[in-house]
């Protein structure tokens, strides 16, 4: 996971013990740096303080949020008159996780946070159209799916999926196909298309950007692969299938779809 913080350094500093050295974490100096990141690269989680300096300050935030939609922000502060009208300023804008210092951030607790916001609404509704085949698989490999829908981008087939179930990859093919789900291929690409959905919604982001933060090195081939499994183009799916059409069609295709294991 992928996060971008702009905190105080008291709390910069609790998110960095509770992220841990299994995630990355990248602290901007200010606002318009925090901005810059974000149109940069890819980022799964933005988490920062309306209140940074004791001033509230929401625009720039403001802004991500309109121009990057399906980017999850954390608002982490302390509680106080200024962070709260922050908070609910924000909260216009759609922005509902909120974590009080010394309240709500039990490292545990906060990092279970962190990890599933990134994973988005249409993800977890994905998990549930399957989740008759994935409940009968050993733990390991059900949370290794866990993994592939929260990033899909880190997943390039069968060897990754795997590695993260913690079995070899035959072993991964028998257990898959043992409860109607023989194509691990089936499974990677529609994590990824789960993802591309959500992303189209973001103005401030190109196909070709979209394609790299879901772990496609040729962009066309998100195109390719979305037509092949949806009926459409990218710039076409959102308004061509509602979001339940969407995740019925890819479920569909991943319990009926035979081996052809090249995810590209």
């Amino acid at each position: 996971m992928d996060v971008v913080a702009l905190l105080p350094r008291h709390l910069l500093t609790h998110l960095t013990r509770v992220l841990g050295s299994g995630h990355t974490l990248t602290a901007p100096a200010d606002w318009v740096e925090l901005r810059t990141t974000v149109q940069r690269r890819p980022v799964d989680v933005v988490v920062a303080d309306p209140a940074l300096d004791g001033h509230v300050q929401t625009s720039e935030l403001a802004e991500i949020r309109e121009l990057f939609p399906s980017l999850p922000i954390v608002l982490y502060t302390t509680l106080s008159a200024a962070a709260m009208q922050g908070v609910i300023q924000m909260a216009r804008y759609g922005i509902e996780h909120v974590v009080l210092a010394r309240f709500d951030d039990e490292p545990q607790r906060f990092l279970e946070l962190l990890e599933a916001v990134p994973g988005h609404v249409l993800g977890g509704r994905m998990l549930r159209a399957l989740h008759d085949p994935i409940a009968g698989l050993p733990v390991p490999i059900s949370r290794a799916i866990e993994q592939l829908f929260r990033a899909p981008g880190r997943f390039h087939g069968a060897q990754d999926l795997a590695e993260a179930s913690g079995t070899t990859v035959r072993g991964l093919y028998r257990h898959m196909a043992a409860v109607g789900m023989p194509s691990v291929r089936a499974l990677v690409v529609s994590a990824r298309l789960v993802r591309t959905y959500g992303y189209l919604r973001d103005p401030g982001r190109s196909v070709k950007e979209i394609a790299a933060r879901v772990g496609y090195t040729r962009p066309w081939l998100l195109t390719k692969q979305m037509r092949e499994y949806t009926g459409f183009v990218p710039s076409e799916v959102r308004t061509a299938l509602s979001p339940d059409e969407f995740i019925a069609l890819l479920a569909t295709r991943v319990r009926t779809e035979q081996l052809n294991e090249e995810v590209g």
